[in-house]
């Protein structure tokens, strides 16, 4: 899932930083590993087939009494319903598979292989002494970086009636938003393959998932969404462009028309941006906004700054 392997890092330009320290501007200019699209293509439905299957496997709700019996056998309280039928992530039975291994790539996990930007790690040591990093800060992130990375929104994503919350990374994000927009028996939508993280904060919610298809070129197919919707216990439909784990760039177009549909039948739109760098061969990441529209965004990728955990929540004022 993700992208492991670049020849060369992003090129340095203009940043605002969290404690004048993480980057807000710069395009990166990278080369992923070839990915044939032939081959996607051909695999998509293999790709559906299994996605749907891994959600129909999870055990649902199962017996409160034998869940009880079990944990009383180990000496252990039971757990939430909702933690046990949550998919295990699929990143760390990799890591476990490929202890000890060597000669082997995982691409298990999106990892760049570029370090921070050097003015961010120096202003990132600076920090460190600075009164403001060791008390309780502003909940929705420091003003002066929710007004920086609005201009960044205004000027690379055509934003412009849209706030800001700054997350500990895009995975807090999604999961910010999730338990914002979705209701007790409401259903989200995902279109398969999806982002492993997306199905897992819904399964930990306990809310109801439906997988919706991809067209033939990998791209959320909006007409089989529509009668989905139309059942009218949709609350949240979830693109990711570009897509984790295809790489696939959905055109802004799509994401317009997206946005209508679930505009009509009363739907957010929620779109995960994480690797809006990261597109290649001529194709161009768009943004949509919205009163109905949400966009998540990262700096752990294009920066080098994963285990920073900074992301932030674009929506609508």
């Amino acid at each position: 899932c993700g992208v492991v392997h670049a020849k060369s890092s992003p090129k340095a330009g203009a940043m605002s930083v969290v404690t004048r320290a993480l980057p807000l501007y710069r395009r990166s200019v990278t080369d992923l590993l070839p990915h044939s699209h032939a081959a996607l293509v051909r695999s998509s439905s293999r790709l559906r087939r299994q996605s749907r299957a891994l959600v129909s496997s999870q055990p649902r709700r199962r017996d409160v009494a034998t869940r009880a019996t079990v944990n009383v056998e180990s000496n252990m309280p039971p757990l939430s319903t909702r933690i046990q039928e949550t998919d295990a992530p699929c990143i760390v039975q990799m890591q476990k598979m490929l202890a000890g291994k060597e000669d082997v790539i995982s691409l298990a996990q999106g990892i760049v292989h570029w370090q921070p930007p050097e003015v961010a790690l120096e202003a990132a040591a600076k920090s460190i002494t600075d009164p403001r990093v060791s008390k309780y800060g502003t909940d929705d992130g420091l003003p002066e970086l929710r007004e920086a990375i609005k201009e960044k929104l205004a000027r690379e994503n055509e934003l412009t009636d849209v706030e800001v919350i700054v997350t500990s990374g895009a995975n807090q994000a999604f999961m910010n938003v999730v338990l914002t927009l979705m209701d007790n028996g409401g259903r989200a939508v995902l279109f398969a393959p999806y982002y492993f993280n997306h199905l897992m904060a819904l399964q930990m919610t306990g809310h109801d998932i439906t997988i919706a298809d991809c067209d033939e070129h990998m791209m959320p197919d909006l007409e089989k969404l529509r009668p989905i919707l139309a059942k009218g216990d949709v609350r949240m439909v979830v693109i990711c462009t570009p897509c984790n784990p295809t790489g696939v760039v959905t055109p802004k177009s799509k994401l317009v028309e997206a946005a209508a549909l679930c505009k009509e039948y009363g739907v957010w739109l929620v779109v995960d941006n994480t690797y809006e760098y990261f597109v290649y061969d001529g194709k161009e990441h768009g943004t949509v906004g919205g009163d109905n529209v949400l966009n998540v965004f990262s700096f752990s990728k294009a920066y080098g700054m994963m285990g920073w955990r900074g992301g932030f929540i674009a929506f609508p004022t």
